[in-house]
């Protein structure tokens, strides 16, 4: 069964030139670090261009200007691999990088005054591609383990998968070169694998449009979950916190005393450094053993799953002695914050309203209990 390469040809360069142009004209004016779409936009124009261009050429012999299309054809795919390096924030590895200019280096001077057999520059534009997808590929999977971004899964396995489809077409047309009982099996299993290529390329076109879209809306999810001042997770963060919570959980509910003194004393922006504060010591005590919520003004939430009384109470001294020091020597002023903090254990039944609110009970009773300690001693 034979497969009319022509045609897919024709798809693969209109695909590539009319994505290239969805990138391209946005990244003229786009604020993206290194402006990756700008770049990613004319490597997909060039390749699409060039793709196009070689429809023109008989194929059988190689002229000047089939010549030039060719190299003007790896210099898309490396506008493309600069492009994917700076949409990952980081370079290939050095290996991959040397790779890629000594096959670059060494396939440009073939092409311009080579051999005049097309089958052995395909070969080596075959080689060349396998290497430029390999690194893709290799980029995107390292922005769907570190970012966790499942698109870019997707994506690197579409550039994963397209890497030996094209060493399949180079080594096919290596092995049977000169044997005619395998060059025209070779032929047809060749012309497939460019089939395939051609599909696999013609749906990673917008692979990083699409990635982006998915990192800009889990930027913007942790946006809406996190408290601006603190960076802790606000009360539309906790509720999304709630369902992962199995098993039995202890909270820790910290107000700071004299929190509005401080504010009307030393203005807001010292309270501001207060929470900040609070929210960095905090932090730094549950470690990745919690959660830290800020769930009013003054007052904080350590989700603790899984951690028995006696440590939640180690923690709850422990950020109350560190806080007591550090605001010490950070407020000018008689009369200093200090840390009530109200504990609660239990399971999570559906809500942590429940425990959120025996906490606040414990709280005031601590509070309480250190205004009337306060009180005897300036009576004494």
């Amino acid at each position: 069964m034979t497969l009319d390469i022509a045609s897919l040809q024709v798809v693969a360069a209109l695909g590539s030139t009319l994505s290239g142009l969805l990138h391209f004209f946005p990244g003229i004016a786009s604020r993206e670090p290194g402006r990756w779409p700008y770049w990613w936009g004319t490597g997909k124009i060039v390749i699409g261009v060039t793709n196009g261009a070689g429809l023109c050429f008989d194929g059988t012999r190689l002229s000047a200007a089939e010549r030039i299309t060719d190299v003007v054809l790896l210099v898309g795919l490396c506008l493309c691999i600069h492009a994917v390096s700076i949409f990952a924030r980081r370079r290939p590895p050095t290996l991959i990088l040397v790779l890629l200019a000594g096959t670059v280096t060494l396939t440009v001077p073939f092409i311009l005054f080579g051999d005049q057999d097309m089958r052995l520059l395909v070969m080596m534009l075959g080689g060349t591609r396998t290497l430029f997808s390999f690194t893709a590929a290799w980029m995107l999977i390292h922005i769907a383990r570190t970012e966790n971004i499942r698109t870019a899964w997707v994506m690197g396995l579409l550039f994963a998968a397209s890497t030996p489809v094209f060493l399949t077409r180079a080594t096919l047309l290596l092995v049977a070169w000169g044997d005619p009982v395998w060059e025209a099996t070779a032929q047809i299993v060749a012309d497939w694998s460019v089939g395939i290529a051609i599909i696999l390329g013609s749906l990673s076109h917008l692979a990083l449009l699409l990635i982006d879209a998915e990192r800009v809306q889990r930027a913007l999810s942790e946006q809406v979950s996190r408290d601006c001042l603190t960076g802790a997770l606000n009360r539309f963060g906790l509720k999304g916190l709630e369902p992962g919570l199995q098993g039995p959980v202890t909270l820790l509910l910290i107000d700071i005393d004299r929190f509005k003194s401080l504010n009307d004393d030393q203005g807001h922006g010292a309270g501001d450094t207060v929470l900040r504060l609070l929210a960095d010591l905090a932090q730094r005590e549950i470690g990745e053993q919690g959660t830290l919520v800020r769930i009013g003004g003054d007052e904080f939430l350590c989700v603790l799953p899984d951690c028995d009384e006696r440590a939640a109470r180690a923690i709850a001294t422990a950020l109350s002695d560190r806080f007591d020091r550090a605001v010490a020597a950070l407020v000018d002023g008689p009369c200093y914050p200090a840390l009530s903090i109200g504990m609660a254990q239990g399971p999570v039944a559906g809500s942590l309203d429940a425990l959120i609110a025996q906490a606040d009970g414990a709280m005031y009773v601590v509070k309480r209990q250190r205004q009337s300690r306060e009180k005897t001693t300036r009576a004494a």
